[in-house]
Parts: structure tokens; C-alpha cells; sequence
């Protein structure tokens, strides 16, 4: 009898336990808050002061959604769900109330009232501050059909102020949605729709000296293509275009125009030089230290008989004595030589002295 209630014993398996159901929150649930989510948190730089409602809700929707946590004050979500508790759903509501006020300014917050349902104070803040305002509308409007694209913009600069409009409209004028069923197609429509017109936009906007060819193959295309497929044409034309363009190494002539000192443009005024004397050459119109048998003869002077020097000849090339041409221009002379004489200076041609004017 002992044996048998001892192979009983020993026989007989051990009770299994069904494994417990677990009350923790999963951590891609909204319902969920780490250790990393405090109460004051600031989840976006945008501060809202009372007259920047469109732009602050924006950038808290995004880091709300960012969280799983938007769904709380749209409506989406609206009660507790197991495991979430009672407890849970204040603790959530408490955390989104504190993540909004620390981004309103004081003079704004003291306004509101205290609120323990984040949807309430969230459809508040929309109903006094949300204004409707046609006149930006009709601005934003304006502002994209005057939208056009200059002779030294780049596409992607052009594209990018478009897109800055576009996105400012569309935040008034959203998007049409319907839920009557599932096989409405309403909302797809009205998207395909405003694509199409963001498309015609970008088009008519292009530089058409430019991208007018291209534009009228775009447009005779049967259907259309989307908006992101022609601003890819339009850079690839953009590119090509500017890879076949030659530089121009050309140098520029440097020069600059003179003209003599005097009472009369475009004429030689000759100093009186007949009383002065050289006592070396026994010459008269010079003197002794512009003598050129003795300190020299110029250059310029070149194969000219040395009897010449001194008696006061006029050797400016296009003019003989009084009323001649003085005008020179001077090209391509190295910088650094102009450095010397630019802005003013006088240039001695055989006792012409002639004053630079202007640059060329």
C-alpha cells in the first residue's frame, strides 16, 4: 500500500500553473511613459504668444505624434484601454498639459484656467486663437502666382520658395477627408487634384528663356507627370545646360585716356620756352638739365638726328604744333605699372605734359 502511494507520488507530474497575464504597458503604445518623459519637458522650441497660433501648433503636432501621444487631444483617443488604468489616464493627461504650457509665454498662460483633460485645453487654445483669416489666404495666393523664377536663381532655390508657400497655404486650406466608406475616394481626388495645381505653378514659374522648351514637352506629356518627377527634368536641363556653357577667359584691355593740361580740350597748350638757354649745347627752348647731350637720349628718341634734341618739336604721335590730337589709350599694361600712376598723373612726352582723365 505504501509502494503504491509512493509510485503514486513519485508518478504523478507536477500542477502546471497557466502563465500569468501581464498589466505592463507596452512601450509602442500611447499609452505608455518612460522614464525619459517629465513634466517639464520643453518638446519644441516654439513658444507661443498669442499671435503665432498656426506655426506653435504645428510644431507641437509633430512632437506629439513624434510620441504617440497627438492622438489625446484630436479626439482619436478617448478613453482608457487595458492595461491602462484610471490612474494611467490622468497621469498621461497631467504629462500633455505640462508639455503644452511650457511653451506658452507667461503674459498668455495666465489667461487660462486650470485644466485636467488635455483636450479641452487644446480646443480652447484652437477656438480663441485660431482665427480664420481670408486675407492671408488671398496674400498666400498672390504670393505664388507672382512666384517666379529670375535669370540667376537656381531651380532648387526657386523650388524651395514655392514649396514655403505651399506649405504655409495648405496648413489654412487643408485637405479634404471623408469617412462615409471605405471605397470614397473624395480625399484621394482632392490630393491628386492639388498636386496637379502645384505642378502647373512650378511650371509657370520657370525662367523661359531657359526651361520654355522644356516646359511645353512637360505639359504635352498625356497623363502629366508628378510634381517631384518635373523638378527632376527641370535640374537635369539645369545641369546640362550649365556644363555647355564656356567660360569666358577673355582678358580685359586695360587702358586709360589722357588729355593735355590746358584751357582747351583736345589741344596742346605749349609753355613759352624761347628764354631759356642750355650752356652746354649753346641751344635755346631748354635748359642745361633737360639736356639730352648730356644726360642722355631716351628710347623713344630712337634714329631721329641729335640735332633735334632741345628746339622744342612736337613728337606726339596724330599732332603737329597746336590743335593736334592728344589722345592715347594704353592697353593691357600690367597692373602693377598703373598702381604708379592711377588715379592722377602727368605724363612728360617731349615737354608735353598730359593729365590721365579717366580709366577706361
Amino acid at each position: 500500500m505504501a509502494g503504491n502511494e509512493t509510485s503514486l507520488v513519485a508518478g504523478t507530474d507536477a500542477p502546471s500553473h497557466p502563465p500569468q497575464k501581464t498589466d505592463k504597458i507596452e512601450i509602442n503604445s500611447p499609452f505608455f511613459l518612460g522614464p525619459q518623459d517629465r513634466p517639464g519637458d520643453f518638446i519644441t522650441l516654439a513658444r507661443f504668444t498669442g499671435e503665432n497660433y498656426d506655426d506653435w501648433a504645428g510644431e507641437i503636432e509633430t512632437a506629439l505624434q513624434a510620441r504617440r501621444k497627438f492622438g489625446f487631444l484630436d479626439g482619436t483617443i478617448t478613453s482608457p484601454e487595458p492595461p491602462c488604468t484610471q490612474a494611467d489616464w490622468l497621469t498621461i493627461h497631467a504629462m500633455l498639459i505640462s508639455w503644452i504650457m511650457n511653451t506658452i509665454t507667461p503674459e498668455v498662460k495666465i489667461t487660462l484656467s486650470k485644466y485636467k483633460d488635455a483636450k479641452r485645453l487644446w480646443d480652447t487654445l484652437r477656438e480663441r486663437f485660431a482665427l480664420v483669416n481670408g486675407p492671408q489666404i488671398q496674400q498666400l495666393k498672390k504670393a505664388l502666382a507672382n512666384c517666379r523664377q529670375t535669370k540667376t536663381m537656381i531651380v532648387a532655390t526657386y523650388y524651395g520658395k514655392l514649396t514655403a508657400l505651399w506649405e504655409e497655404l495648405h496648413t489654412h486650406e487643408p485637405l479634404i477627408t471623408c469617412s462615409c466608406c471605405t471605397r470614397c475616394t473624395a480625399g484621394r481626388d482632392h490630393e491628386l487634384r492639388r498636386q496637379k495645381d502645384m505642378l502647373h505653378q512650378f511650371l509657370m514659374g520657370l525662367y523661359v528663356e531657359y526651361y520654355g522648351r522644356l516646359r511645353s514637352t512637360i505639359l504635352t506629356q498625356d497623363p502629366l507627370p508628378s510634381l517631384n518627377r518635373a523638378y527632376q527634368l527641370t535640374i537635369q536641363d539645369e545641369r546640362a545646360r550649365m556644363a555647355s556653357e564656356v567660360p569666358d577667359d577673355t582678358a580685359e584691355a586695360v587702358g586709360f585716356a589722357v588729355r593735355p593740361c590746358g584751357r582747351g580740350q583736345g589741344r596742346f597748350e605749349r609753355p613759352d620756352k624761347s628764354h631759356l638757354s642750355c650752356t652746354h649745347c649753346k641751344k635755346t627752348g631748354h635748359e642745361v638739365a633737360q639736356c639730352f647731350e648730356k644726360i642722355g637720349y631716351p628710347d623713344w628718341w630712337g634714329d631721329r638726328a641729335k640735332n633735334d634734341a632741345g628746339r622744342g618739336k612736337s613728337l606726339a604721335p596724330g599732332g603737329r604744333g597746336r590743335g593736334g590730337a592728344a589722345a592715347f589709350v594704353l592697353m593691357q599694361q600690367p597692373l602693377n605699372l598703373l598702381e604708379h600712376h592711377l588715379p592722377k598723373c602727368l605724363l612728360q612726352i617731349n615737354g608735353k605734359h598730359l593729365q590721365v582723365f579717366s580709366v577706361i
